[in-house]
C-alpha cells in the first residue's frame, strides 16, 4: 500500500505545484534571512573575540607624563604584570591626513597582516587597512613621513584600533584623514628626533593582568609613582602645572620664606634684648609669632599633602579595555544585528507554523473522499499519516537547506558584512556556523511541519470513513447571522468571509507578522533619520574645543562650558553620560539651567534612553572617585547629539569642587586660533553630521534586507492564503458558472471581499504592529549610546497602508486566473 502512496506524492507535487514552490520558497526565504543576519553577526562577534585572543589584545592602558624608569617597570611585571609601551608620534601627511606612528609590537595588540609582511628594515613601514583601502595606497607603494620616504611592506590590523579613532572622544570614524603606521625601533627613533610631529610623543603603555592583580590595585599602584615637573618637556603642561600644582609649591615656599623670616626676626630681637631691655616685649611677641607661624605652615602642609597628593601622580589616564571605544565596537555593533535576526525569526517561525497548519487542513478536506474510500478498502491511520507527512517535510526540509546555503553564502553573509568591514579596522574572519543556527535552519523547520502535521492529520483522520466519503464540513455558526436588508452581493460576500473564517484570519495574521518584521527594519531607519536630521538641527555651534590645559583666558569669540563625564547602566550597559555646565545666556544651547547642584536639563536623547520625565530621579556614578550623585530632571530639552545633561556652571563647579573660573570646553561659532597642543580633541557640526550620515550607512543593508523580505513574505502568504480560500471554493464557483454568472460577477462574490478582510486587517495590524516593536526597540539597540526615537510621520502611515493594498490588488489580479480554471465539471467531481 505504501507503494501505491508515494505515487500519489509525486501526484500531488506535480498538481500542486505552484502552492509547494510557494511555500517552500516562504520557508527558504525566512531562513535566508534570519542564517545571513545572524551569521554575519556571529562571525564578528565570535570572530573578532578569538583575534583579540590570538593577538593578545590588551586589558586596558594607561598614559603617564614621563616615561616609566626601568626599576618602575620591573616593579609593576615582578607583581604579574605583563606591560608593553605603546609610544606614539602623529605626523600630518601632505594630503592633510595624519598618520600615527608606533615602534612594531612584539608581545600585546600584535600587528594582523592582510597583505605583506612587517617592517624589518629603517625604510620599511606597515599601514593600517582602512586608511590604506581610502587613501588607495598598496604594498609597494611608497609614503613620506617628516621627510623620510618609507616603502610600504605590509597592510593590516591592530586589536587595539577597531575603530580607528584619532581621539578617544571622538564620535566618527574617518579612515581617510587618520590611519596608524608601524616601523622598526630605528626608524622611530629617526621619526622622533626630526621634530616635526604634529604634538609631543605621547607615552602610553599597554596591559594585561593575571590572577595576582586586579584593575583596582594596579590603579592604586600607578598613583603612587611620582615625577618631576622638570622631566616633561610640553610647554603646555608647565603652564598647567604653574596654574595648579605649581600654586601648591609656591604656597610652601612662601610659608618656608615667612618661617624664616619670622625665626630671623625673634633671633635679633631676643639679641638686642640683652642691650636694650625696653625691646623685651617685643622680643617675646616675636617668639609667639615665630611659633604660631611654624603651626600654621604644619597645618598648612598637611591640608595640602591631603588634598593635592594625586594631582602630582604621573599618571595621566587610565582605561580598561572595556571602557576603550577603539576595542570591540564591531562586535558591539553587531550584537545589535543578532538580536534583530532571532526576533525575526522567532516571528518568521510562528507564521510558518501557521500557514503550515492551513496548508494541511486544506489538503486534508479536498482528498476527504480519497482518504475515507482508502478506510474503507482497509489502509491503516498509520500508513496515510506517513503519507500525508512526506511531502510538506521534505519540502520544508528541502527549503530550510537552501535557505541556510543561501545565507552562508558570498550573497548572505557576506553582503551583511560588507559595512562593518568598510568601517572597522578588521582583519579577514574565518566564517563561523553556529551549532545552534545551523539547527534552527536546517532542522526546526522540518520538525515544526512534523509537529504541525501530526496535530493537524490526526485529529482530521479521526473522523468515520462515511463522513470522510461524504465530505461532510462543520456548519459554522456564524453563517446562519442575520444581515437584514444588505444587498446580495454584500450579504454573498459578508457570507463567504464568515464561511472562510479560519483562511481570512491566517491572511490578517500573516499580514500582522510580515509588519512585525518590517517595522525591525522601518523603526531602524526612522531612528538613524531621526538621529542624522535632529543632530544637524539641534547643533548651533561650529566648532567644540575640549581641553587638556584649559588658559587662564578664554579665548575670544569662544564660550566657556564644564563638562564631566559620568556613568549610567542601561539593560546591563554603561554609558557615558556628559554633564555640561552653561552659562544661562549660552547662545549655542537653547536652555534655561536652573541654580542647584541637584538640578539638571537633560537631553532628549538621554530621556528617550533612560526612560526619564520632568520630576524623575537620576542617579549618575563616578568611577573614578567611586561616588554616586542623585539629580532631579528639570527640564527635557531637544537634543540629539548625545547622552548629554546639562547645569548651571556655577552650581556644577561647587558640586564638583573646582576653581569659580574652571572650564574645560568652549563652543564657539567660527574656528578659534588654539594651539593644538591644549586640546584633547576638536569636534565639528560637520564631524557629529557626517557620523550620523554614517550610522545610516552602516544599518542600510539590514534596513533593506528587512523590508524586502518582509514584503516578500507578506505577498506569498496572501497569495497562498487567498488561493485557499478560492479552491475550498471550487465547488460554488462552478456551480455560479453553470447558472450563467459572468467572470466579473464571480469576481465581485469571491474576492472582492477579501479587500474588507485586508484593508480592515491593515487599519489594526499596522498600529499594532508598530506599538510592539516600539516596546521591544530599546532591548534590540540596548549596547547603542543614542536616543530612540521612533515616532513615525502620518505619511509614512499612510504609505504602509498604500503599500499593502496595491500588494493585495497585485496579487487579486494574479488570482483572476485561479478562477478561470475552475470549470463547471467540477460539480460533477463533487456529487454523491
Amino acid at each position: 500500500m505504501q507503494r501505491i502512496l508515494r505515487r500519489r506524492i509525486f501526484r500531488d507535487l506535480k498538481e500542486n505545484f505552484l502552492r509547494y514552490f510557494a511555500l517552500g520558497a516562504l520557508i527558504a526565504l525566512g531562513m535566508y534571512m534570519i542564517v545571513s543576519v545572524v551569521g554575519a553577526a556571529e562571525t564578528i562577534i565570535v570572530g573578532m573575540k578569538e583575534n583579540g585572543i590570538e593577538n593578545h589584545v590588551e586589558d586596558g592602558e594607561f598614559g603617564v607624563f614621563v616615561p616609566l624608569t626601568k626599576e618602575e617597570e620591573e616593579k609593576l611585571i615582578a607583581e604579574g604584570l605583563i606591560l608593553e609601551n605603546m609610544f606614539c608620534m602623529d605626523f600630518k601627511q601632505e594630503d592633510n591626513s595624519t598618520l600615527r606612528v608606533f615602534a612594531n609590537r612584539e608581545n600585546i595588540n600584535q600587528i594582523v597582516l592582510n597583505k605583506g609582511k612587517l617592517a624589518q628594515d629603517k625604510n620599511e613601514i606597515v599601514l593600517e587597512k582602512r586608511y590604506c583601502e581610502e587613501n588607495g595606497l598598496q604594498v609597494g607603494d611608497k609614503v613620506e613621513i617628516a621627510g623620510i620616504q618609507f616603502e610600504i611592506t605590509g597592510i593590516g590590523t591592530v586589536p587595539d584600533y577597531e575603530s580607528v579613532l584619532e581621539n578617544l572622544s571622538d564620535s566618527v570614524i574617518d579612515s581617510k584623514k587618520f590611519g596608524l603606521a608601524f616601523v622598526v625601533n630605528e626608524a622611530y627613533t629617526s621619526l622622533k628626533e626630526s621634530g616635526k610631529s604634529e604634538k609631543s610623543e605621547q607615552y602610553q603603555y599597554a596591559y594585561l593582568l593575571d590572577d595576582s592583580m586586579s584593575y583596582e590595585e594596579l590603579k592604586k599602584e600607578l598613583n603612587t609613582i611620582k615625577f618631576s615637573k622638570d622631566d616633561v618637556d610640553d610647554i603646555y603642561f608647565q603652564e598647567y602645572w604653574d596654574n595648579s600644582i605649581g600654586k601648591k609649591d609656591k604656597l610652601k615656599q612662601a610659608m618656608e620664606e615667612l618661617v624664616d623670616g619670622s625665626k630671623e626676626l625673634s633671633s635679633s630681637l631676643n639679641e638686642a634684648s640683652t642691650f636694650y631691655k625696653e625691646i623685651q616685649p617685643m622680643a617675646e611677641g616675636s617668639d609667639a609669632l615665630y611659633d604660631g607661624i611654624k603651626k600654621l605652615q604644619d597645618s598648612t602642609n598637611t591640608l595640602m599633602d591631603e588634598y593635592f597628593d594625586i594631582d602630582v601622580s604621573n599618571m595621566t589616564f587610565f582605561l580598561k579595555a572595556d571602557d576603550n571605544p577603539r576595542i570591540g565596537t564591531a562586535a558591539d555593533d553587531n550584537r545589535i544585528n543578532k538580536v534583530t535576526g532571532l526576533v525575526a525569526g522567532i516571528i518568521v517561525m510562528i507564521l510558518f507554523t501557521y500557514v503550515i497548519s492551513v496548508f494541511v487542513i486544506h489538503g486534508i478536506e479536498k482528498e476527504s473522499s480519497v482518504i475515507g474510500a482508502l478506510y474503507a478498502l482497509g489502509v491503516k491511520k498509520r500508513d496515510l499519516m506517513v503519507h500525508y507527512l512526506v511531502l510538506p517535510v521534505l519540502i520544508t526540509c528541502i527549503a530550510g537547506v537552501i535557505g541556510t546555503v543561501f545565507g552562508f553564502s558570498k550573497y548572505g553573509v557576506s553582503v551583511q558584512m560588507r559595512e562593518s568591514y568598510s568601517y572597522f579596522s578588521m582583519p579577514d574572519l574565518k566564517r563561523i556556523y553556529p551549532v545552534y543556527l545551523l539547527i534552527y535552519s536546517l532542522i526546526m523547520p522540518s520538525i515544526v511541519a512534523l509537529l504541525v502535521n501530526c496535530a493537524v492529520i490526526q485529529k482530521r483522520l479521526s473522523a468515520p470513513a462515511l463522513k470522510l466519503i461524504k465530505n461532510e464540513q462543520k456548519v459554522r455558526k456564524a453563517t446562519n447571522v442575520n444581515l437584514g436588508d444588505m444587498g446580495f452581493v454584500r450579504r454573498f460576500q459578508i457570507k463567504q468571509m464568515m464561511r472562510e473564517a479560519r483562511t481570512g484570519v491566517t491572511v490578517v495574521f500573516g499580514m500582522f507578522i510580515s509588519l512585525l518584521i518590517m517595522m525591525i527594519g522601518i523603526n531602524c531607519y526612522v531612528l538613524c533619520m531621526h538621529i542624522g536630521k535632529e543632530n544637524k538641527e539641534d547643533i548651533h555651534y561650529e566648532y567644540m574645543y575640549t581641553y587638556k590645559y584649559p588658559e587662564e583666558k578664554i579665548p575670544e569669540g569662544g564660550e566657556a562650558c564644564y563638562a564631566k563625564v559620568l556613568k549610567k547602566e542601561r539593560f546591563g550597559y554603561h554609558f557615558d553620560v556628559t554633564i555640561m555646565g552653561i552659562d544661562r545666556d549660552n547662545p549655542y544651547l537653547d536652555v534655561q539651567v536652573k541654580e542647584g547642584k541637584n538640578q539638571l536639563v537633560v537631553s532628549s536623547a538621554m530621556a528617550q534612553k533612560y526612560g526619564l520625565k520632568v520630576g524623575d530621579q537620576v542617579v549618575l556614578a563616578d568611577e573614578e572617585a567611586e561616588v554616586d550623585y542623585a539629580f532631579r530632571v528639570s527640564e527635557i530639552m531637544q537634543y540629539s547629539v548625545g547622552l548629554y545633561a546639562f547645569m548651571d556652571i556655577t552650581s556644577m563647579r561647587e558640586l564638583f569642587s573646582v576653581e569659580d573660573n574652571y572650564y574645560n570646553v568652549v563652543l564657539s561659532g567660527k574656528e578659534l586660533d588654539i594651539e593644538k597642543g591644549r586640546l584633547y580633541a576638536t569636534t565639528t557640526k560637520e564631524d557629529i553630521s557626517k557620523a550620523s550620515d554614517i550610522f545610516i550607512e552602516k544599518m542600510q543593508s539590514l534596513v533593506i534586507m528587512m523590508c524586502t523580505v518582509s514584503a516578500i513574505i507578506f505577498a506569498v502568504v496572501m497569495y497562498l492564503m487567498l488561493k485557499v480560500m478560492i479552491d475550498r471554493s471550487a465547488f460554488h464557483i462552478s456551480l455560479v458558472k453553470i447558472f450563467g454568472y459572468r467572470m466579473k460577477e464571480i469576481r465581485k462574490l469571491y474576492l472582492n471581499g477579501n479587500f474588507m478582510i485586508v484593508s480592515i486587517g491593515a487599519v489594526i495590524c499596522i498600529p499594532l504592529a508598530k506599538i510592539i516593536m516600539d516596546a521591544l526597540y530599546p532591548y534590540l539597540v540596548s549596547n547603542v549610546a543614542c536616543g530612540i526615537n521612533l515616532k513615525f510621520t502620518w505619511q509614512l502611515y499612510v504609505g504602509i497602508y498604500a503599500f499593502v493594498i496595491v500588494l493585495y490588488m497585485i496579487i487579486n489580479q494574479m488570482l483572476v486566473a485561479r478562477l478561470k480554471k475552475i470549470v463547471p465539471a467540477e460539480v460533477l467531481k463533487n456529487r454523491e
